[in-house]
């Protein structure tokens, strides 16, 4: 009788240690699939926005000129007089893709303007549709910027021309380059796009003088917002 008692109670122990194995595993497999599931909703689910950043702005030459309604050049900022700009720029864009699953692909044409005072003076194509980011990665684009003709560009009127006489007692000329342009995150968001936008503020040292400046300057690591 001592033998059977004994033996049932290792069959119990037997089955509650069964048992208990079972839920174990059970929790241990949920677990697991919870957090696959997070891993995937992480990685796919959720698409951080790419970063952009000017890694460097080299400025080469820039002749200001201001004239007056009588087509003479002028330093003074007055109700009648434009403004125009002869210029070589250089830069260098950063686009960052800080997913680490998921690669950016230009679902558009990634395109740059400069800008002066609001108002564009040049711009220039960064890249056609379909070049690619890969997750965690960077790529970088060059832009090229001269003045079309020997006038130079114009960059506006008596606004234009007040804002350069600030600019000039600061010493600093600055303008804004934008990029504008369309992504896709692959490879779950087939279907969607999202919007490319950001501007950057540049600020570029020049000698305080009325016209005739040329000069070499150099601006690194420029967070565009």
């Amino acid at each position: 009788m001592d033998d059977d008692g004994l033996g049932c109670c290792c069959g119990c122990c037997l089955l509650c240690c069964a048992c208990a194995a079972e839920v174990i595993c059970n929790w241990c497999t949920f677990l697991v699939a919870l957090a696959a599931a997070a891993v995937l909703v992480a990685a796919f689910g959720v698409a951080l926005p790419v970063r952009a950043t000017v890694t460097d702005a080299s400025l080469s030459r820039l002749d200001l000129v201001v004239t007056n309604s009588n087509g003479t050049a002028t330093a003074t900022a007055a109700s009648s007089v434009s403004v125009s700009v002869a210029y070589n720029l250089s830069l260098t864009v950063q686009l960052r893709n800080r997913n680490w699953a998921m690669r950016v692909e230009l679902a558009a044409p990634l395109d740059a303007e400069l800008r002066f005072a609001g108002r564009r003076f040049d711009g220039a194509r960064l890249a056609d549709p379909g070049r690619s980011v890969p997750p965690r990665g960077t790529e970088e684009f060059r832009v090229l910027a001269a003045s079309p003709s020997p006038g130079g560009a114009a960059l506006g009127g008596a606004g234009a021309a007040a804002e350069l006489s600030r600019e000039r007692a600061e010493g600093v000329f600055e303008v804004e380059l934008r990029i504008a342009g369309e992504v896709r995150y692959r490879p779950v968001h087939a279907g969607r796009r999202s919007r490319l936008e950001a501007t950057c503020p540049l600020k570029l040292l020049m000698p305080n003088a009325p016209r005739g400046t040329h000069l070499v300057v150099l601006q690194k690591d420029v967070s565009c917002y």
